[in-house]
């Protein structure tokens, strides 16, 4: 399934399932970010505000882009629950990264948690980048950042695997939810099918499927990256493996990329 339908049934897990996993390691270097900016931030692939929300409570202005309905409701969600000087740093648009328009230019512009990699064909990642760049601030110019993951090509020479990968307990019901996951790899595209299952337990303690997805992403190497953004007139200035902003290297896991478009 695509994109939007896919994070349109993971939304009510989402949340969840990414607390109990602990994921957020990201989350301080973007805020960081967003404050030497000076804002305004446009964030695209925003999902439920993971990033958004702390950045806005940073005291930044920032705009959010998904093309996730349910993912947009549960921000609002959110959101309605933050002060009004909060809320009122904050507007969404339900879109597609590669089109939708934003009024305004911003200072920084990024797709954290490798939203990136839903961008399978070269065309859509062109579109992608020229997007950004009819939002970026040109004077003084304003900043991509996006992150996505580096192949640990073992990894992707393995058979498909099943596997728990969050166990949690539903705060409202307090039954235990599992998600299993499972990715299969195709070296020659540099894709994987990657597919969820949530696991939840009833009244007597049984397990039940509540929901499975499955989608495609592609991912990344450093080359194609710095190409890619060399031919739509960007300019890498950072290349880092960590959200500390240790430089790319042996044993990153992480691509996090900045650039700037150069002067025309």
């Amino acid at each position: 399934m695509k994109a939007p339908e896919f994070y349109d049934r993971c939304a009510a897990f989402y949340d969840g399932d990414y607390e109990a996993a602990g994921y957020d390691r990201d989350v301080p270097f973007y805020v960081e970010l967003a404050r030497e900016s000076g804002g305004p931030v446009l964030e695209m692939g925003c999902g439920t505000g993971r990033v958004l929300l702390p950045v806005a409570r940073a005291g930044i202005e920032i705009a959010g882009v998904d093309s996730s309905a349910r993912m947009l409701e549960r921000l609002e969600a959110r959101l309605a629950t933050d002060p009004e000087a909060v809320r009122r740093r904050v507007r969404l648009v339900e879109g597609d990264i590669r089109t939708a328009q934003v009024e305004g230019e911003f200072a920084l512009v990024t797709a954290p948690f490798r939203v990136v990699q839903h961008l399978l064909e070269r065309a859509d990642q062109r579109s992608w980048l020229r997007n950004v760049a009819r939002h970026l601030r040109r004077d003084p110019p304003g900043a991509l950042v996006f992150d996505v993951f580096q192949p640990d090509y073992a990894v992707i020479a393995e058979s498909p695997i099943l596997s728990v990968d969050v166990e949690r307990e539903d705060p409202a019901t307090g039954r235990t939810v599992r998600r299993v996951a499972r990715a299969h790899h195709h070296p020659e595209t540099q894709t994987f099918e990657v597919g969820f299952e949530w696991l939840v337990e009833n009244e007597d303690g049984e397990e039940r499927t509540e929901s499975g997805v499955e989608t495609v992403a592609r991912w990344f190497t450093r080359p194609e990256l710095e190409l890619l953004l060399e031919i739509e007139g960007f300019e890498v200035q950072d290349f880092w493996g960590d959200f500390d902003r240790t430089p790319f290297g042996p044993g990153a896991e992480d691509q996090i990329v900045r650039a700037r478009l150069l002067s025309s």
